[in-house]
């Protein structure tokens, strides 16, 4: 076999026919759920100026989003009616950003099916969650080109209901803002916010931030990146606020 075209892993069609029963494939579309799970570097120092896109799953990743937005867009429109604009952007963000898909898509086992070219495989990108993301859309992208609405609308609320049953508008209000404004009402000085540490690998950063006002701390906070660290301190100090809010009067 010509090097350019070697893979790491070969494709276990087995494997992929039990993926594609339990997402609703069959022997006839079976193979778009295998476009779904190609990535832009399986064919990587093959490809020439007849290149048509669709020979990877990055079309696929462009319509998965898209369905994605949408279906949970409506479920939130439907399950908050009190809910504004601004609390359900928010609750979607949460349920179709990058850590929420990467978690669906490892459940599914999506990252043993994925077809990568050796440089992509030898760097790891098998287990980036970026990766995993990008092919759970292709995959939705997939459902929804070969069976249609409906049940890519049903697929998605037994992958995610879960999640959504957690979520309440409350959770999602903007604590920074918030923090701010308390904050502000008690002292001219606002808030300031400073990173306390910082581990992890590239692809899986942690973070702890500090929420400040003056030389006082009003709370901690950590995630998986600097702003989701910032935002989880902000949750904090308004939780812990009767703990410090005389000191800053």
């Amino acid at each position: 076999m010509n090097g350019k075209y070697q893979r790491k892993q070969e494709e276990d069609p087995q494997a992929l026919r039990e993926l594609g029963k339990k997402l609703g494939f069959t022997e006839d579309t079976i193979a778009v759920l295998r476009l779904a799970l190609t990535h832009s570097t399986y064919f990587e120092g093959s490809r020439h100026g007849s290149k048509t896109g669709d020979d990877d799953n990055q079309r696929l990743e462009f319509l998965g989003d898209a369905v994605l937005d949408l279906i949970v867009g409506e479920e939130l429109y439907h399950r908050h009616p009190e809910a504004r604009e601004g609390e359900l952007s928010k609750m979607r963000a949460y349920l179709v950003c990058e850590a929420s898909l990467s978690a669906v898509a490892k459940q599914l086992g999506l990252e043993k099916r994925l077809r990568m070219g050796r440089g992509a495989e030898s760097g790891g990108d098998r287990y980036r969650p970026s990766v995993q993301a990008d092919a759970f859309e292709a995959v939705i992208g997939a459902v929804f080109l070969t069976q249609g609405y409906q049940q890519t609308r049903q697929l998605l609320l037994e992958l995610l209901g879960e999640q959504m049953d957690k979520l309440s508008p409350e959770e999602y209000e903007d604590k920074k803002s918030l923090l701010q404004e308390l904050v502000q009402s008690k002292t001219p000085h606002g808030v300031v916010y400073k990173v306390l540490s910082h581990s992890g690998p590239d692809h899986q950063p942690h973070f702890e931030s500090g929420v400040y006002c003056g030389k006082l701390l009003l709370g901690k906070g950590e995630g998986g990146s600097k702003k989701e660290s910032e935002v989880a301190a902000a949750g904090a100090a308004l939780k812990d606020k009767e703990k410090w809010i005389k000191d800053i009067v």
